[in-house]
């Protein structure tokens, strides 16, 4: 269903840039459609999540995300199957909401185009936020190059066994370095833990639980969905749903890794003593939490440790085979949410800007419309009669109740060559009397009267009857 919405004065300008640049149009649309996409998983987390396991709830959050990075593309996808959810009707046509203006709201002429000061309002800060991210990219790479690599036969064969354990086939590069705070893990093709200077006093089973945890998230590709959740965050920044997503998604993330170490046989008190261990030699991970890397995977946040291991603690673990089938069941409801989502936004628009004219008003007994009482010829300037100029002058103006010009709404739309003949046109135009336009009765004044005063050397007749009619705006 559309919903008209009329603007003031005020917002008239946004309309109108909405109107004119259909980019800007539709990043609007896909901004609140974006909204419109998560509103449905929230509310499942918000209803269903303390029944769902760790990984259905990382499912569900990168569900989410997965489909806001499909929402910019669905047009294209939908045209190439045009008899699928209406893909290929007008999306104007369907928009939920529609601002109109009346033509005669139509503000003075700015030299600022509004439609680039939105566009450039909106893209400043993502361009601000990728910078961001290529700088936190760039120092991990800076940590992976002076880490140094662990040769300690006992860990590396460690990570061999637990590599094989989780039919990880890609190879893994086991660092240390005195430059971070918690374990991570990064990368994709050739994926990196990194474990900080205090893993030399760690035992034997808190660098398996902490290479369990890690290698969990290198298997499950969640570096991978790490960078892909800050760049939608970027570029969709308006939306506080999105940022809300991102944190939900590296929450569950870690939790869903917790669980799969308890499901690989460790013990969840062993792995709650770990995680606590790894919390107590690392003390700085509990005082600089600002230096986390965005692009970085981090076992440990203060933030959350407690809530984590409160989790290792108190859950009860679920069967494989429960655990599967919910997982399965979780993979088909959201595949069933996000097709109809993506659907119903893929065939629609959010918001539509157009301009609309008001409706001629009815004339009410008495009234009468303006009518010129005199026009003044301009003079034809010397210096451009004698150079054989020929041009034109736009003016506008408003007539007062008077019937006169109003002196201070008098000024030059444009002309052509430009201040050639304007002083001219203006001289003229200041001598021009018109009987008032009377409504109930009485004169009002009439704003937006519009002139065109043509200088040629041989007057066409045409074109002494086109200047003999101004035009003026209805109200």
């Amino acid at each position: 269903m559309t919903i008209p919405i009329m603007l003031t004065d005020t917002f008239y300008w946004i309309t109108s840039a909405l109107h004119q640049s259909p980019l800007l149009m539709t990043a609007i649309d896909i901004v609140l459609k974006s909204i419109a996409v998560l509103i449905p998983f929230a509310l499942i987390d918000a209803l269903f999540g303390a029944k769902l396991n760790n990984t259905s709830r990382h499912l569900l959050w990168l569900n989410a995300l997965l489909c806001l990075a499909i929402l910019p593309w669905l047009p294209a996808l939908l045209s190439l199957r045009p008899d699928v959810f209406g893909g290929g009707q007008s999306a104007a046509a369907s928009a939920w909401f529609e601002l109109t203006v009346s033509s005669q709201q139509t503000p003075a002429s700015s030299p600022f185009n509004a439609a680039t000061i939105l566009l450039t309002a909106y893209l400043i800060p993502v361009f601000l936020m990728l910078a961001r991210l290529l700088f936190a990219l760039q120092i991990s790479r800076n940590i992976f190059n002076n880490a140094v690599p662990i040769r300690h036969h006992d860990t590396t064969d460690l990570l061999a066994r637990l590599r094989k354990q989780l039919a990880i086939t890609r190879q893994v590069n086991l660092r240390v370095s005195d430059r971070i705070e918690s374990p991570v893990s990064f990368g994709l093709l050739r994926p990196t833990i990194i474990v900080p200077a205090q893993a030399r006093d760690w035992t034997a089973s808190i660098m398996t639980d902490v290479l369990l945890h890690e290698l969990c998230h290198i298997k499950r590709l969640d570096w991978l969905t790490t960078v892909m959740a800050h760049v939608l965050g970027c570029v969709f920044w308006m939306n506080p749903l999105v940022w809300l997503a991102v944190k939900r998604l590296r929450e569950e993330s870690e939790h869903s890794c917790d669980a799969a170490v308890l499901n690989s046989g460790r013990s969840d008190t062993d792995y709650a003593e770990s995680l606590l261990g790894v919390a107590t030699l690392c003390i700085q991970a509990r005082r600089n939490t600002g230096r986390s890397h965005a692009l970085m995977q981090t076992m440990l946040d203060q933030n959350t440790l407690k809530t984590r291991i409160s989790r290792v603690l108190e859950e009860n673990k679920m069967q494989a085979s429960e655990m599967q089938k919910q997982i399965r069941k979780t993979i088909a409801c959201l595949l069933m949410l996000s097709a109809g989502v993506l659907g119903v936004l893929g065939a629609t628009q959010v918001l539509s800007a157009q301009e609309q004219r008001d409706p001629p008003a009815t004339r009410a007994a008495g009234d009468e419309e303006m009518l010129p009482l005199h026009n003044e010829q301009p003079l034809y300037p010397r210096s451009a009669a004698e150079a054989g100029i020929e041009g034109w002058v736009h003016v506008r103006f408003t007539v007062n109740a008077a019937g006169s010009i109003d002196e201070n709404s008098l000024a030059v739309v444009d002309a052509e060559p430009a201040d050639t003949f304007n002083n001219s046109a203006l001289a003229a135009a200041r001598k021009f009397r018109f009987k008032p336009r009377i409504r109930g009765g009485e004169a009002v004044a009439v704003p937006d009267v519009q002139y065109v005063f043509r200088y040629k050397l041989q007057a066409d007749p045409a074109d002494l009857l086109d200047s003999a009619n101004p035009a003026t705006s209805t109200d």
